[in-house]
């Protein structure tokens, strides 16, 4: 980037040793030739001014997009549900006027804040869904079931 930007000064510096070339041509045709060559040159490195710009704004851009992300990603903690699931929970204080959450490991790791939508609770787990990445997870540890025996006692095989 700082190459490109040191170019960019070089070929200014060659178009103005051009430009004052021009003074000590005195045939008309060939200073004309000479002129609309320079003029072509000077339209380059405006043209590759305007894309060094461009590429600043857009460095800049996600300079700004990192920074906030490691502002938000400080207000949640990975969470361990049980069962080998984790989520990023809301830490208690972290609020900001949003109700208590959790965001999607994979999205958080992508720097997405995606917030894991509950469909209910499934043998004594809470089944979520993240809406960007479409990854499942189920909260909570399994609860082993309970058999009856065939005659009417409770069987535990665990």
């Amino acid at each position: 980037m700082a190459i490109d930007v040191l170019a960019g000064l070089s070929i200014f510096k060659t178009l103005f040793d051009s430009a004052k070339g021009l003074k000590d041509i005195n045939d008309a045709a060939i200073r004309n030739a000479a002129v609309v060559d320079l003029q072509k040159e000077i339209l380059a490195a405006q043209a590759e001014q305007m894309a060094l710009l461009e590429r600043v704004s857009e460095l800049e851009a996600k300079v700004a997009s990192f920074e906030a992300w490691d502002c938000e990603k400080l207000r949640y903690q990975l969470t361990d549900h049980g069962g080998g699931t984790f989520t990023y929970a809301l830490k208690a204080g972290k609020e900001e006027g949003e109700p208590f959450h959790r965001i999607c490991p994979h999205c958080y790791e992508e720097r997405r804040k995606s917030i894991l939508q509950s469909r209910g609770l499934f043998q004594g787990r809470e089944k979520v869904v993240c809406l960007s990445c479409e990854s499942e997870f189920m909260l909570g540890v399994i609860q082993p079931q309970r058999q009856t025996h065939a005659r009417g006692r409770d069987f535990n095989p665990f």
